[in-house]
C-alpha cells in the first residue's frame, strides 16, 4: 500500500518494530505526536481516525477520545467511529471540543479549507488543531488525491481560517522518501504464491534498508524536503 504518512500511520506499528512495512515513516509520526501531544486537553476529535491507533499516546492527557471516518473507509478497526462523516461537515455542535486532530486528510480534499473551517467551528475558543500537512509523497488512491502542501501553505491556510501556528514539526525528509520507494518496490514482489518463499528475505531487507535509510536521513536531513509537517495551531 502506498500513501502518504498518515496513510502508513492508521496502521500503527510501533516505535521500534523495523521489520514491519513503512516503520521509516510511522515511528517519525509517533515521534511527532509525542512531541505535540502536550498540547492537547479536554475533549479530543479525531477526523479520520480509522482504528485509532494513536489513542493510547493521548491518555491521561484529555479527558474524552472521539473519532470520525467515513463507512467506506478500509482504515476501519473492530471498534466503529463515534460518527460517520465527512471531515468538511462535522457532525458536532460549534466550539463541543478542546482539540481537533487530523491525520492524512487534507490531500484526499477537493477544497481542503473546508476542514479547517469546520475544525475552527467545532473548536472552543483557545482550542488546538493539530493537523498534519503533506509534502512530498507518490500519487495515491487515484482520483482522490489533489494537493501537497509547503509549510508557508499550511500558514495560509491556517491563518485565514483563524488559526495562529504554533509549532511545524518536520516529518521524515528526503532519504526517508527514497527509502519508503525501495520498501513500496519490495511490498510488490512479496505478494501472490511465491510469497512463502519471499517472507523472510523481504523481511530482512525491510530491517537492513530501513535502518539504512535512517541513517541517512539524519545525516542528510534538509527542513525544506520533508514527507510532511504536523503542525500545532490554536483557535484564536
Amino acid at each position: 500500500m502506498n500513501g502518504p504518512p498518515g496513510v502508513f500511520a492508521r496502521t500503527r506499528t510501533g516505535r521500534w518494530t523495523v521489520w514491519k512495512y513503512n516503520w521509516l515513516a510511522n515511528h517519525k509520526i509517533i515521534a511527532a505526536l509525542e512531541r505535540a501531544r502536550g498540547h492537547a486537553r479536554g475533549v479530543l476529535l479525531d477526523v479520520g481516525c480509522g482504528s485509532r491507533p494513536f489513542a493510547s499516546l493521548f491518555e491521561g492527557r484529555v479527558d474524552r477520545y472521539l473519532g470520525v471516518d467515513l463507512r467506506s473507509s478500509r482504515f476501519l478497526g473492530d471498534r466503529p467511529p463515534d460518527a460517520y462523516a465527512r471531515g468538511e461537515e462535522l457532525p458536532f455542535r460549534a466550539g463541543s471540543t478542546d482539540t481537533v486532530l487530523a491525520l492524512s486528510v487534507l490531500t484526499y480534499l477537493p477544497e481542503p479549507g473546508k476542514l479547517i473551517a469546520e475544525a475552527h467551528r467545532v473548536l472552543r475558543p483557545g482550542g488546538t488543531l493539530l493537523l498534519e500537512f503533506t509534502q512530498m509523497v507518490p500519487l495515491h488512491d487515484e482520483p482522490h488525491d489533489y494537493f501537497r502542501f509547503t509549510r508557508y501553505g499550511a500558514a495560509h491556510l491556517l491563518e485565514r481560517a483563524g488559526f495562529e501556528p504554533l509549532e511545524y514539526i518536520a516529518i521524515g525528509g528526503l532519504m526517508s522518501r527514497v527509502g519508503l520507494s525501495a520498501i513500496a518496490a519490495l511490498n510488490r514482489i512479496n505478494r501472490g504464491p511465491l510469497r512463502v518463499i519471499t517472507e523472510i528475505p523481504v523481511r530482512i531487507l525491510y530491517v537492513v534498508l530501513q535502518l539504512v535509510f535512517e541513517g541517512l536521513d539524519r545525516l542528510f536531513f534538509d527542513p525544506r524536503e520533508v514527507l510532511a509537517h504536523l503542525v500545532v495551531a490554536r483557535k484564536t
